[in-house]
């Protein structure tokens, strides 16, 4: 099977970055599967998965409803009723569904693993302190959960 895990953030935006520190440490720990780091959002990313049985997209998000360093694992079909939050770009979600309308070779399965941060407004090249301390164990966690995912 042919995987691959996006690591998705910019690195000036403080927690925003996580994805991209995340895939950068697992590169050394799944030499098999296929990695990148990307500030791409939807089709962008789209075009990078095209081709792959499996992908895993690891990013940021800031809902305010989990504990800070928390890591959820979603599926495409939890967003089946998401309202996209931009009428200046298309989100992840909506470019896979128009991609599967016209038929692109996109992967069977995909994962969203999305790492509750604290800021993503403020430009900074560090992290918060909440998730500077907790990187690791999200590293950790995450590991746990790219293991769970790719049968290890």
């Amino acid at each position: 099977m042919k995987n691959i895990i996006l690591g998705i953030g910019n690195n000036i935006l403080t927690d925003d970055g996580i994805g991209i520190y995340i895939v950068n440490q697992l590169k050394s720990d799944f030499v098999d599967v296929e990695m990148i780091t990307t500030s791409n959002s939807g089709f962008g990313l789209v075009d990078q998965i095209v081709d792959y049985d499996r992908a895993i997209f690891i990013d940021s998000i800031l809902t305010g409803r989990n504990e800070i360093g928390d890591v959820n694992v979603y599926f495409t079909n939890d967003f089946s009723n998401h309202i996209p939050f931009s009428i200046h770009s298309t989100d992840l979600i909506s470019a896979l569904k128009i991609s599967k309308i016209y038929g692109m070779n996109i992967p069977k399965e995909i994962y969203l693993l999305a790492i509750e941060i604290k800021d993503n407004f403020t430009f900074n090249e560090g992290f918060s302190d909440e998730i500077d301390v907790m990187k690791e164990s999200i590293y950790n966690n995450v590991k746990v959960s790219v293991c769970d995912i790719l049968k290890c």
